[in-house]
């Protein structure tokens, strides 16, 4: 089985790939950065015979043509080992309109009928073949936080907050950017880059010189199996 998860940056990408070896058994094999930018594009996960590739898509917007793309390969593919069985599409939650445009988005790339119902609820996505029979994928359309308007970082936030020190920073780190949030028009509009905003200030109070490597090792030091605030937002990775 073949599984394809499109996030919309590297934060989210590490939480996805350390949620499915941490938790639920899978195996890093390898990785692929962005040719232009040495940014982490992509990273692949093997567990016996199944495969999960994670892909960094520099945000919400570039996920519809990375799902048109997807559509095309499975279209052209005369190989059945090429298919893929399963796509989860994690993305931000902003704001009621911001997902409607979204899935607008999506609708018109790939030709289906995803309402805003349909978030958080696995559906099936049909995609004809030229050369093979067609192939029905699931779908699973994945908005985090559920029950509050965010990002993945909201969740990261709350994991890291284990005892006073850690609290102080954060605390800290949030009072200083939703002051700076409030003040200006400029900056910081959305509910979801001011999550990402606070991540980004405690990291950088922790390691200055070297925000992302220490964010990657604090992620792997979680105690994935009994982190309650974890195990509740990526029970949808058991797969």
């Amino acid at each position: 089985m073949k599984t394809m998860i499109f996030c919309e940056g590297t934060t989210d990408l590490l939480m996805i790939q350390y949620v499915l070896q941490y938790k639920y058994g899978w195996h890093y094999n390898g990785f692929l950065e962005n040719s232009e930018t040495n940014r982490l594009r992509k990273k692949t996960l093997k567990r016996d015979t199944d495969i999960v590739d994670i892909e960094s898509c520099g945000g919400i917007t570039n996920i519809p043509k990375r799902m048109q793309e997807l559509q095309e390969q499975i279209q052209n593919t005369t190989r059945e080992e090429e298919l893929v069985n399963k796509v989860i599409i994690l993305i931000d939650h902003d704001t009621v309109s911001s997902n409607r445009e979204f899935l607008d988005n999506i609708n018109e790339k790939i030709g289906t009928h995803f309402l805003e119902e349909d978030i958080n609820v696995l559906r099936k996505w049909t995609v004809d073949n030229d050369f093979l029979e067609s192939t029905e994928l699931d779908i699973y359309i994945k908005c985090l936080p559920e029950s509050e308007v965010g990002a993945i970082e909201s969740i990261m936030l709350q994991a890291l907050d284990t005892d006073s020190i850690e609290n102080k920073i954060i605390q800290d780190s949030r009072q200083f950017i939703e002051t700076e949030a409030e003040n200006q028009d400029r900056y910081l509009q959305k509910k979801s880059l001011v999550s990402k905003a606070i991540v980004n200030t405690y990291f950088a109070i922790r390691m200055p010189e070297e925000k992302y490597d220490e964010r990657a090792r604090v992620l792997k030091t979680y105690n994935w199996e009994e982190n309650e605030v974890l195990n509740d937002s990526f029970a949808f990775l058991n797969i």
